[in-house]
């Protein structure tokens, strides 16, 4: 039996960008508008998730919402911008 995936997605202008984690392999995967952009294996995917959902006690199953955290950061990483559409704040 083949486990289904955990999914987040986030909707941007040019296009989706979204993430699915396997649970059976502990693969995670990032597509940008359909295309895989990024794609890793424990223990890195699980570094991944951990660096952006540090608070949440997922071990190595994350949730929908640890993973929209992953696509978040990654929107911000690649385009500069948070998954509501606004730069960046560089204030603290």
């Amino acid at each position: 039996m083949k486990a289904k995936a955990i999914t987040a997605s986030i909707d941007l202008p040019g296009g989706a960008v979204s993430a699915e984690f396997h649970i059976d392999t502990g693969r995670l995967r990032i597509f940008e508008r359909g295309a895989l952009r990024v794609e890793s294996f424990p223990p890195h995917s699980w570094f991944t998730v951990a660096s952006v959902a540090g608070n949440s006690r997922w071990g190595t199953r994350p949730r929908e919402a640890d993973l929209y955290l992953v696509v978040e950061s990654y929107v911000l990483q690649r385009f500069g911008k948070t998954a509501h559409g606004g730069e960046a704040s560089c204030a603290q």
